[in-house]
C-alpha cells in the first residue's frame, strides 16, 4: 500500500512539475492494414518506395525517402503528416489534408515492428 501511495505522489508531482508523459499505444493489426491501404490510396507510393505495399513506388522519380524500413517518433509523424510544409518549409511533400484517424493509421503502418 505504501508503494502505491508513493507512486501516486510521484505521478501528482510529475503533473505539477509540467513533466509530460505519453502513453504507449500498441497499434492493432487493423490500423496497420488501414495504414498500408492509405499509403497506396493517398498517393504516397507516387513518390515513396515501401516494399510492404504492393505495386511500383517512387514513380515520379523524386528523391523522396524509401520508407520500407522507416520509423519515427509518433509525435513527430503526427505533426509531419498533418502539415509537412509547416514542419519543414520548402519540402516537396504536400499537405494531403489527412484526418486524425488517417494519420494514426499511417503512423501504425510506418512504425509497424518488422
Amino acid at each position: 500500500m505504501k508503494t502505491l501511495a508513493c507512486l501516486f505522489t510521484l505521478l501528482i508531482l510529475a503533473g505539477c512539475a509540467g513533466i509530460q508523459t505519453t502513453a504507449v499505444v500498441t497499434p492493432t493489426p487493423d490500423a496497420v492494414e488501414r495504414g498500408r491501404v492509405l499509403f497506396r490510396n493517398k498517393g504516397c507510393v507516387t513518390c515513396h518506395v515501401n516494399d510492404r505495399v504492393e505495386g511500383e513506388g517512387g514513380v515520379l522519380g523524386f528523391e523522396a525517402p524509401n520508407l520500407t524500413n522507416y520509423t519515427n517518433d509518433p509525435a513527430f509523424l503526427q505533426r509531419w503528416l498533418a502539415d509537412p510544409p509547416a514542419v519543414r518549409p520548402g519540402t516537396q511533400m504536400p499537405n494531403l489534408r489527412l484526418s486524425a484517424a488517417e494519420i494514426e493509421d499511417l503512423i501504425a503502418f510506418l512504425n509497424e515492428p518488422r
